[in-house]
C-alpha cells in the first residue's frame, strides 16, 4: 500500500470524526437552548396575583362574573356589612377601575352574595339584606338586581321568595335552567325561582342542599357542593367519593364548571382561620372522580382571612380567580387579589391529590 494512501485515509477518518463530534455538539447546544427557553417560559408563567382592592376587613367575600362584552365584574366588602363595592376590568384583568360603592347598598347594611351571567348576557347581582336597612340582625333575606351593560348600571332591587321568619342567605351563582328559571342553593332552601312571577318551587327530589354551590356540566349532570351527583335533573343523587369538603364552610368555598367539562372546586389547606395554601381540586370525568389538584396561592405564611375564592372563565385559554388576604404585614397590606391562570398551565401543573 502506498504511504500516501495511508495518510489520505487517516486524514479522512479524522475529518469524519471531527464532523461527528461537531454534529454532537450542535445537538447538545440545541438541547441546552431548549432547556433554557423552557426555564424562561416557566419563570414567565409564575403565578403572581394582582392587587385590585384594599379592603378594611370583616366579611369581604368577593363575587365575580364576566359580562357579554368581556368585562370582568367583581363585588366585595370594603367595610364589614357597611360598604359593598364594585370594580370592573375591560382588558382581561390587566387593569381595574377604582372600586366604588354599589348603588343599592349605599348607607345600608348588607351581607355579600353572588354574581351570575345569564345566557342573554345580562348580569344578576344577588346580595343579602338584614332585617332592617341600618341594623345587622336576623333574619337575613335575598335581594337581586340586573344589569344589561356589564355592571355599569343596575335595575331596582327585587326580593327572592322567602319565609319572613327564617334566615335566607345566598353566596353562590345561579344556575340558569331556562329563561327566567334560576336554580339557587340558599341557606334555607334549594329553589327554582321564576324571575317573572317571583315564585319558588322545589328542585328535583326537593332536598335542601344547604349554602353550597351547585353547577351543571355540559352533559347535563348536576354536581352539588354537598358531595352529590345527579344525572336525572336532581330526581336522584349519588354520593361522590373523595369529594372536597365544601359543605362544612359552604359560604366560603366555590365550584365552577369550565366549557370543556372540567370541574374546579376550592380547597384551603393548613391550620387556623385562613389556612396556608389555596388550590383547586379537579374532576375531568363529569364529576365522578376528584383525583387531581392545582395549587395557585402559597404565600409561605398563614393567609389572613377566609380568602373566599371565586373563579371566572375568561376565554378558551384562561381563567381568573378573585380572593383576599388581609395579612397586615404583607407587602402593601391587606388586599383583594386577581390571578390569571392559563389553562395550559393548569393542565400541565395538575398533581395527584394527596
Amino acid at each position: 500500500m502506498c504511504p500516501f494512501e495511508v495518510r489520505e485515509r487517516s486524514t479522512n477518518s479524522l475529518l469524519q470524526e471531527f464532523l461527528r463530534l461537531e454534529r454532537g455538539m450542535m445537538k447538545l447546544l440545541a438541547f441546552v437552548t431548549v432547556v433554557c427557553l423552557f426555564g424562561a417560559a416557566t419563570d414567565a408563567a409564575e403565578l403572581v396575583p394582582l392587587r385590585i382592592g384594599r379592603p378594611v376587613g370583616g366579611h369581604i367575600h368577593p363575587s365575580a362574573c364576566m359580562g357579554k362584552a368581556g368585562t370582568i365584574v367583581v363585588t366585595f366588602g370594603q367595610i364589614n356589612h357597611r360598604d359593598l363595592r364594585i370594580t370592573r376590568s375591560t382588558d382581561g384583568g390587566q387593569t381595574w377601575s377604582e372600586p366604588t360603592p354599589f348603588q343599592h347598598t349605599i348607607k345600608k347594611t348588607y351581607y355579600p352574595g353572588s354574581l351570575t351571567k345569564l345566557a342573554d348576557g345580562r348580569l344578576v347581582h344577588a346580595w343579602n339584606r338584614w332585617s332592617g336597612e341600618s341594623v345587622e340582625t336576623e333574619p337575613r333575606s335575598v335581594l337581586y338586581s340586573v344589569s344589561n351593560d356589564d355592571g355599569v348600571t343596575w335595575s331596582d332591587p327585587k326580593p327572592f321568595p322567602r319565609d319572613e321568619k327564617v334566615m335566607s342567605v345566598i353566596r353562590h351563582p345561579l344556575v340558569e335552567l331556562a329563561p327566567s328559571k334560576w336554580l339557587t342553593s340558599l341557606s334555607d332552601a334549594t329553589w327554582i325561582i321564576d324571575a317573572e312571577t317571583s315564585i319558588g318551587s322545589e328542585f328535583g327530589d326537593g332536598r335542601k342542599h344547604g349554602l353550597v354551590p351547585i353547577v351543571r356540566t355540559p352533559k347535563g349532570t348536576f354536581i352539588s357542593g354537598a358531595g352529590l351527583r345527579s344525572t336525572d335533573e336532581g330526581r336522584t343523587w349519588s354520593e361522590i367519593p373523595r369529594f372536597p369538603n365544601l359543605k362544612e364552610q359552604g359560604w366560603r368555598h366555590e365550584m365552577v364548571c369550565l366549557a370543556n367539562g372540567w370541574l374546579l372546586a376550592s380547597e384551603i389547606l393548613g391550620p387556623g382561620v385562613g389556612g396556608e395554601r389555596i388550590r383547586y381540586v379537579v374532576s375531568r370525568d363529569d364529576g365522578v372522580s376528584w383525583g387531581h389538584s392545582f395549587e395557585y396561592y402559597n404565600p409561605g405564611r398563614a393567609i389572613g382571612g377566609r380568602a373566599c375564592p371565586r373563579t371566572v372563565p375568561l376565554d378558551e385559554r384562561n381563567i381568573g380567580v378573585i380572593f383576599y388576604d388581609v395579612e397586615p404585614n404583607q407587602s402593601g397590606g391587606p388586599a383583594l387579589f386577581f390571578l390569571k391562570i392559563a389553562f395550559a398551565d393548569l393542565e400541565v401543573g395538575l398533581l395527584p391529590r394527596d
